[in-house]
């Protein structure tokens, strides 16, 4: 008995698949049109996008990375004394990539006119020679309604280019990646502009090398000062060789830094730029494009389908 209705439900479900397909290969001239279409809106799209280059660069950290002594408690003594003892090498290395997208390198790049108006293209007026607020279309009008319909956020007011707007800017546009195995840090950006992406790039290194080389000039000597004094008053020999190391690499750092050239991160490939444009996708947007136009035209052959069903049995 249980075999049987088994066999039954098999069947049923065998029936309804059969119906399905039979229901798409009747509908085929409006899923193809519908794909064809589909197909024709994603060539559109990239007939009309803007094609994007990928610049990179890569930068490798300057002299050897050092790993600090064990100096036990010297480090709270140089605190109580107000003296800020640089880090090693790798600290150094990872306060230059967090700087460099930090508001304050931004305070310094945005006196460099041809990035504010690099960036912020479409707010510059070069009739009044000053930035200014774009108008908003129709389109642009939609989405602001349909935002605050939703969400209740009003349209803030207009702020010009400033440095933390810079700052928000190269935060989202620049991405980095290190390389665990050699340590080295890579740049990159997606842009339409590769040229002013390269220059963008090599000032962001340039910028924040120097910041850090201004920061380190400002406190070395200090620290260097610090180290000399208690090398003398040092009782043990671990001591000793401890505090030697330290100020052979502060007197390694400040001959860098009285030096004209990097500090801490210097460039050592690049910049490059993609030699074919990496966005849009154009293989990806076409798949998509027919994917998208077969599923569309399938669910309206069978919504029509069972609309005609529906409207067969209740006649």
């Amino acid at each position: 008995m249980q075999d049987h209705s088994q066999s039954e439900q098999d069947a049923s479900d065998e029936i309804d698949l059969v119906e399905l397909f039979a229901t798409l290969w009747a509908g085929k001239s409006l899923i193809f049109l519908i794909t064809t279409l589909a197909l024709a809106l994603g060539a559109f799209y990239l007939h009309n996008s803007e094609r994007k280059f990928t610049v990179k660069l890569t930068v490798s950290q300057v002299g050897q990375e050092q790993s600090g002594p064990n100096l036990a408690g010297l480090g709270g003594l140089a605190s109580l004394a107000g003296v800020s003892l640089p880090t090693g090498g790798s600290g150094d290395f990872a306060k230059f990539q967090a700087l460099m997208k930090s508001e304050e390198l931004a305070v310094k790049l945005s006196d460099d006119d041809r990035i504010m108006r690099s960036v912020f293209a479409s707010e510059w007026d070069d009739a009044q020679n000053a930035f200014i607020q774009p108008q908003r279309g129709q389109v642009g009008e939609i989405v602001a309604q349909v935002k605050y319909a939703l969400t209740g956020d009003e349209a803030t007011d207009y702020r010009a280019p400033d440095a933390a707007r810079l700052a928000n800017v190269i935060s989202q546009s620049v991405s980095q990646s290190e390389d665990k195995n050699t340590g080295f840090l890579s740049l990159s950006m997606e842009i339409v502009d590769s040229a002013f992406a390269a220059y963008l790039l090599q000032k962001l290194v340039v910028e924040t090398d120097n910041m850090l080389k201004e920061d380190y000039i400002k406190s070395g000597s200090q620290a260097l000062a610090f180290y000399q004094d208690k090398i003398g008053r040092a009782r043990s020999q671990e001591h000793r060789e401890a505090l030697a190391k330290m100020i052979a690499s502060e007197e390694q750092k400040q001959m860098l830094a009285s030096r004209d050239g990097p500090f801490v991160a210097e460039v050592i490939m690049g910049p490059s730029m993609s030699l074919t444009p990496t966005s849009p996708k154009s293989r990806l947007v076409l798949a998509l494009s027919i994917v998208l136009g077969l599923f569309f035209g399938m669910a309206v052959v069978l919504v029509r389908s069972a609309v005609k069903n529906r409207e067969t049995a209740r006649a």
